[in-house]
Protein backbone atom coordinates (compact mmCIF):
# COMPACT_ATOMS: atom_id res chain seq x y z
CA UNK A 1 0.00 0.00 0.00
CA UNK A 2 0.76 3.56 -0.69
CA UNK A 3 1.44 6.30 2.31
CA UNK A 4 -1.70 6.88 4.52
CA UNK A 5 -1.53 10.34 2.80
CA UNK A 6 -2.16 8.33 -0.12
CA UNK A 7 -5.07 6.26 1.23
CA UNK A 8 -9.15 7.19 0.16
CA UNK A 9 -11.83 5.45 2.72
CA UNK A 10 -15.16 4.85 1.51
CA UNK A 11 -18.37 4.08 3.43
CA UNK A 12 -20.16 1.57 1.49
CA UNK A 13 -23.78 2.15 2.13
CA UNK A 14 -24.87 -0.13 -0.95
CA UNK A 15 -23.46 -3.52 0.03
CA UNK A 16 -23.87 -6.23 2.07
CA UNK A 17 -22.73 -9.45 2.73
CA UNK A 18 -23.70 -13.67 2.32
CA UNK A 19 -23.01 -15.51 5.69
CA UNK A 20 -21.83 -18.99 4.71
CA UNK A 21 -22.64 -21.54 7.89
CA UNK A 22 -21.30 -25.04 7.91
CA UNK A 23 -18.36 -27.39 8.75
CA UNK A 24 -17.74 -27.58 4.56
CA UNK A 25 -18.08 -24.01 4.02
CA UNK A 26 -14.12 -23.10 2.74
CA UNK A 27 -14.83 -26.29 0.85
CA UNK A 28 -18.32 -25.25 -1.06
CA UNK A 29 -16.98 -21.78 -1.40
CA UNK A 30 -13.61 -22.86 -3.09
CA UNK A 31 -15.55 -25.27 -5.79
CA UNK A 32 -17.46 -21.81 -6.61
CA UNK A 33 -15.15 -19.09 -6.51
CA UNK A 34 -12.26 -18.12 -8.99
CA UNK A 35 -9.82 -17.28 -6.55
CA UNK A 36 -8.10 -19.50 -4.38
CA UNK A 37 -9.76 -18.85 -0.64
CA UNK A 38 -7.28 -20.99 1.01
CA UNK A 39 -4.09 -18.72 0.95
CA UNK A 40 -3.15 -16.99 3.56
CA UNK A 41 -4.89 -13.62 3.41
CA UNK A 42 -8.20 -12.38 4.76
CA UNK A 43 -10.05 -10.32 2.14
CA UNK A 44 -9.93 -12.31 -1.29
CA UNK A 45 -11.28 -10.78 -4.54
CA UNK A 46 -12.61 -13.71 -6.52
CA UNK A 47 -15.54 -14.08 -9.41
CA UNK A 48 -18.46 -16.55 -9.32
CA UNK A 49 -19.63 -17.11 -12.38
CA UNK A 50 -22.13 -19.48 -13.99
CA UNK A 51 -21.32 -23.12 -16.34
CA UNK A 52 -20.60 -20.74 -19.32
CA UNK A 53 -17.92 -18.27 -17.84
CA UNK A 54 -20.52 -15.42 -17.34
CA UNK A 55 -20.06 -13.08 -14.72
CA UNK A 56 -23.02 -13.86 -11.71
CA UNK A 57 -20.76 -11.03 -9.51
CA UNK A 58 -17.42 -9.82 -8.40
CA UNK A 59 -16.53 -10.37 -4.64
CA UNK A 60 -14.63 -10.03 -1.68
CA UNK A 61 -14.48 -13.27 0.57
CA UNK A 62 -13.36 -12.84 4.42
CA UNK A 63 -11.51 -16.12 5.56
CA UNK A 64 -12.00 -15.68 9.23
CA UNK A 65 -14.38 -16.64 12.38
CA UNK A 66 -17.11 -17.17 9.35
CA UNK A 67 -17.10 -17.19 5.93
CA UNK A 68 -18.91 -13.70 4.51
CA UNK A 69 -19.13 -12.63 0.63
CA UNK A 70 -19.12 -9.34 0.21
CA UNK A 71 -21.33 -8.15 -2.86
CA UNK A 72 -23.67 -5.15 -4.19
CA UNK A 73 -26.42 -5.17 -2.22
CA UNK A 74 -29.28 -5.70 -5.24
CA UNK A 75 -27.07 -8.82 -6.74
CA UNK A 76 -27.58 -10.88 -3.15
CA UNK A 77 -30.10 -12.40 -3.77
CA UNK A 78 -28.92 -13.35 -6.94
CA UNK A 79 -25.62 -15.17 -6.39
CA UNK A 80 -27.56 -16.59 -3.23
CA UNK A 81 -29.67 -18.77 -5.70
CA UNK A 82 -26.81 -19.71 -7.61
CA UNK A 83 -25.18 -20.72 -4.58
CA UNK A 84 -27.82 -22.64 -3.14
CA UNK A 85 -28.00 -25.11 -6.19
CA UNK A 86 -25.11 -26.65 -4.87
CA UNK A 87 -25.11 -25.69 -1.08
CA UNK A 88 -27.77 -28.23 -0.05
CA UNK A 89 -24.77 -31.03 -1.13
CA UNK A 90 -21.90 -29.44 1.57
CA UNK A 91 -24.84 -28.90 4.52
CA UNK A 92 -23.97 -24.97 4.00
CA UNK A 93 -26.47 -22.18 5.31
CA UNK A 94 -26.49 -19.33 3.56
CA UNK A 95 -27.82 -16.04 4.60
CA UNK A 96 -28.00 -12.29 3.47
CA UNK A 97 -26.85 -10.10 6.47
CA UNK A 98 -26.60 -6.25 6.92
CA UNK A 99 -22.89 -4.86 7.50
CA UNK A 100 -20.91 -1.88 7.64
CA UNK A 101 -18.93 -2.41 4.36
CA UNK A 102 -15.71 0.02 3.94
CA UNK A 103 -13.50 0.50 0.77
CA UNK A 104 -9.96 1.50 0.79
CA UNK A 105 -8.41 2.73 -2.66
CA UNK A 106 -4.74 3.43 -1.73
CA UNK A 107 -4.11 4.83 -5.44
CA UNK A 108 -3.73 0.94 -6.59
CA UNK A 109 -5.56 -1.45 -4.81
CA UNK A 110 -9.21 -1.93 -3.90
CA UNK A 111 -9.61 -3.35 -0.89
CA UNK A 112 -13.25 -3.92 1.03
CA UNK A 113 -13.48 -4.75 4.52
CA UNK A 114 -16.02 -5.26 7.62
CA UNK A 115 -13.61 -4.72 9.76
CA UNK A 116 -13.85 -0.71 10.20
CA UNK A 117 -16.41 0.53 11.73
CA UNK A 118 -16.65 4.46 10.98
CA UNK A 119 -14.91 4.82 7.68
CA UNK A 120 -14.57 8.40 7.19
CA UNK A 121 -16.83 10.09 4.25
CA UNK A 122 -14.79 10.82 0.81
CA UNK A 123 -15.78 12.86 -1.91
CA UNK A 124 -14.76 10.74 -4.22
CA UNK A 125 -16.93 8.40 -6.08
CA UNK A 126 -15.66 4.59 -5.58
CA UNK A 127 -18.29 3.07 -7.99
CA UNK A 128 -16.47 5.69 -10.09
CA UNK A 129 -13.35 5.07 -9.63
CA UNK A 130 -13.74 1.41 -9.96
CA UNK A 131 -15.45 1.88 -13.20
CA UNK A 132 -12.44 3.76 -14.55
CA UNK A 133 -10.06 1.17 -13.50
CA UNK A 134 -11.76 -1.72 -15.54
CA UNK A 135 -12.59 -3.40 -12.28
CA UNK A 136 -16.12 -2.20 -11.74
CA UNK A 137 -18.33 -3.35 -8.82
CA UNK A 138 -21.49 -6.08 -10.59
CA UNK A 139 -24.86 -4.99 -9.82
CA UNK A 140 -28.20 -6.81 -10.93
CA UNK A 141 -28.45 -5.61 -14.47
CA UNK A 142 -25.13 -6.67 -15.03
CA UNK A 143 -25.31 -10.02 -13.70
CA UNK A 144 -24.91 -12.97 -16.32
CA UNK A 145 -24.68 -11.22 -19.21
CA UNK A 146 -20.96 -11.07 -19.99
CA UNK A 147 -17.72 -12.92 -19.48
CA UNK A 148 -14.87 -11.38 -17.06
CA UNK A 149 -12.47 -10.39 -20.10
CA UNK A 150 -15.36 -8.13 -20.80
CA UNK A 151 -15.33 -6.10 -17.86
CA UNK A 152 -11.85 -6.11 -18.17
CA UNK A 153 -11.04 -7.72 -14.79
CA UNK A 154 -7.17 -8.70 -14.43
CA UNK A 155 -7.44 -12.55 -14.10
CA UNK A 156 -4.50 -12.37 -12.04
CA UNK A 157 -6.24 -10.43 -9.42
CA UNK A 158 -9.24 -12.65 -9.68
CA UNK A 159 -8.49 -15.98 -11.03
CA UNK A 160 -5.92 -18.26 -9.55
CA UNK A 161 -4.86 -21.18 -12.40
CA UNK A 162 -3.31 -23.54 -9.94
CA UNK A 163 -6.33 -24.24 -7.78
CA UNK A 164 -8.59 -27.50 -8.18
CA UNK A 165 -12.24 -27.26 -10.14
CA UNK A 166 -14.52 -23.99 -9.85
CA UNK A 167 -17.40 -23.50 -11.93
CA UNK A 168 -16.77 -22.31 -14.83
CA UNK A 169 -13.36 -22.77 -14.56
CA UNK A 170 -13.11 -24.41 -18.25
CA UNK A 171 -14.27 -20.85 -19.94
CA UNK A 172 -12.28 -18.52 -17.99
CA UNK A 173 -9.00 -20.84 -18.61
CA UNK A 174 -9.89 -20.47 -22.22
CA UNK A 175 -10.02 -16.68 -21.30
CA UNK A 176 -6.33 -16.37 -20.58
CA UNK A 177 -4.63 -18.25 -23.47
CA UNK A 178 -7.34 -17.91 -26.13
CA UNK A 179 -8.70 -14.22 -24.72
CA UNK A 180 -9.64 -11.47 -26.92
CA UNK A 181 -6.02 -10.50 -27.80
CA UNK A 182 -5.97 -7.07 -29.45
CA UNK A 183 -9.66 -5.99 -28.67
CA UNK A 184 -9.69 -3.09 -26.65
CA UNK A 185 -12.20 -2.01 -23.87
CA UNK A 186 -13.44 2.00 -23.42
CA UNK A 187 -15.40 3.91 -21.81
CA UNK A 188 -17.28 6.64 -23.04
CA UNK A 189 -19.86 9.30 -20.98
CA UNK A 190 -22.86 11.09 -21.87
CA UNK A 191 -23.41 9.33 -25.06
CA UNK A 192 -26.40 10.18 -27.24
CA UNK A 193 -28.29 7.78 -29.12
CA UNK A 194 -27.32 8.55 -32.50
CA UNK A 195 -23.52 8.39 -30.81
CA UNK A 196 -24.50 4.98 -29.49
CA UNK A 197 -25.65 3.54 -32.34
CA UNK A 198 -22.49 4.73 -34.36
CA UNK A 199 -20.59 2.23 -31.53
CA UNK A 200 -22.76 -0.76 -32.16
CA UNK A 201 -21.80 -0.80 -35.68
CA UNK A 202 -18.42 -0.95 -34.75
CA UNK A 203 -18.68 -2.83 -31.28
CA UNK A 204 -20.32 -4.06 -28.58
CA UNK A 205 -21.84 -2.84 -25.49
CA UNK A 206 -21.34 -4.47 -22.35
CA UNK A 207 -23.07 -2.23 -19.65
CA UNK A 208 -24.44 1.49 -18.95
CA UNK A 209 -24.85 3.09 -15.92
CA UNK A 210 -25.37 6.72 -13.94
CA UNK A 211 -23.17 7.62 -11.77
CA UNK A 212 -23.18 11.65 -10.47
CA UNK A 213 -25.53 12.38 -12.74
CA UNK A 214 -23.63 11.33 -16.03
CA UNK A 215 -23.87 8.22 -17.67
CA UNK A 216 -21.40 5.91 -18.80
CA UNK A 217 -21.03 3.56 -21.71
CA UNK A 218 -18.66 0.72 -21.74
CA UNK A 219 -17.68 -1.11 -25.11
CA UNK A 220 -15.55 -3.77 -26.47
CA UNK A 221 -14.16 -2.92 -29.56
CA UNK A 222 -11.79 -5.95 -32.15
CA UNK A 223 -10.41 -2.30 -33.90
CA UNK A 224 -10.31 0.51 -31.73
CA UNK A 225 -8.72 3.54 -33.67
CA UNK A 226 -12.13 4.68 -35.45
CA UNK A 227 -14.16 4.80 -32.29
CA UNK A 228 -11.42 6.66 -31.08
CA UNK A 229 -11.51 9.23 -33.89
CA UNK A 230 -15.17 8.94 -33.80
CA UNK A 231 -15.64 10.11 -30.26
CA UNK A 232 -12.68 10.71 -28.35
CA UNK A 233 -14.22 13.83 -26.93
CA UNK A 234 -16.43 11.49 -25.18
CA UNK A 235 -13.57 8.85 -24.24
CA UNK A 236 -13.55 8.46 -20.61
CA UNK A 237 -11.31 5.45 -20.27
CA UNK A 238 -9.51 2.56 -22.22
CA UNK A 239 -7.82 -0.24 -21.85
CA UNK A 240 -5.95 -3.16 -24.67
CA UNK A 241 -6.84 -6.38 -23.99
Amino acid sequence: MSSNLDISYFTLNDYCTLEIRGKRCLEFIQGQASGDISEETKNKDVLFCDEKGFVITNATVINNETLEVIIKRDVAEILKWELEKYSKFYKCEIIIKEKNISGIYDGVDFIKTTSMSNAPINKKNWDLLKLLHFDIDISKDMSLKNRPNEFGYSLEKYVSFTKGCYRGQEIIARLKYLGSKNSTLAIFKNLNADEKNQLLKIGKKIFEIELENMSYGQYIFKSFEHANKLLKSKLAASQSL
